[in-house]
């Protein structure tokens, strides 16, 4: 599984000024190629996944996963703590993805298990490879002006992306819909600070519930072992 690959599927077709301060004109397919070729070469970085949902609206029954805060190399592997609710149980546990397999941490004994990557209850979650993906096959483009994140320049760029795209990051999708799609992507640089995905991965979400990655400490390597 590959990581940095997930933060750079996103292709563009056309520019429009607005949003947060310049109004220069860009044009958000050579911004996201740029961004696309950084990213592939990164050593790593540290991310910040959460989904959000509306106010006063409660995550359905089974394993729902709220927030994951972790590191990623540039060879796919993760170390992470997740925070999630079993039903009505808040939960939080550690993981470490290692090429196909997983490793969860038991939130009660502390004991690590092994399960193969298919199995796990994270899913197909790759933050790297599904931004990359998003990078690259990001459609209806455009740019939204210029905004500052993380005390950085960043262009903004919208667009959508179809739904096998956004499984990477979804760990699991059941539609045929598309996800409009925002970007952050720096101006000096062209490194990805943040992505936003809007819509519902699955019947069972809410429809308005939307997905956001921000990503810091970026082409910063992590060595990455299994648990012992």
């Amino acid at each position: 599984m590959t990581f940095i690959a997930v933060f750079l599927a996103l292709t563009a077709l056309s520019c429009l000024a607005g949003c947060g301060g310049g109004g220069d004109d860009v044009d958000a397919k050579e911004v996201l190629a740029a961004s696309s070729a950084k990213m592939k070469v990164i050593k790593g970085f540290h991310f910040e996944y959460e989904v959000h949902l509306p106010e006063g609206v409660k995550p359905g029954g089974g394993l729902f996963i709220k927030r994951i805060i972790g590191d990623v190399n540039a060879e796919g592997e993760m170390k992470a703590t997740v925070d999630a609710n079993y039903g009505n149980l808040p939960v939080s546990l550690g993981f470490v993805a290692l090429g196909d397999m997983h490793y969860i941490q038991d939130p009660v004994n502390q004991k690590w298990q092994e399960i193969a990557a298919a199995d796990s209850p994270v899913g197909s979650l790759s933050l790297s490879a599904g931004t990359i993906r998003i990078l690259d096959r990001i459609t209806d483009t455009s740019s939204a002006g210029k905004q500052s994140k993380a005390g950085v320049d960043t262009y903004h760029i919208t667009g959508k992306v179809a739904a096998e795209e956004v499984e990477a990051i979804a760990g699991a999708v059941d539609t045929t819909n598309t996800f409009p799609t925002d970007l952050w992507i720096g101006v000096d640089n062209s490194l990805v600070y943040e992505v936003k995905i809007a819509g519902a991965a699955t019947p069972n979400e809410h429809e308005d519930i939307w997905r956001s990655i921000v990503l810091s400490n970026l082409d910063t390597y992590v060595d990455i072992e299994a648990p012992q």
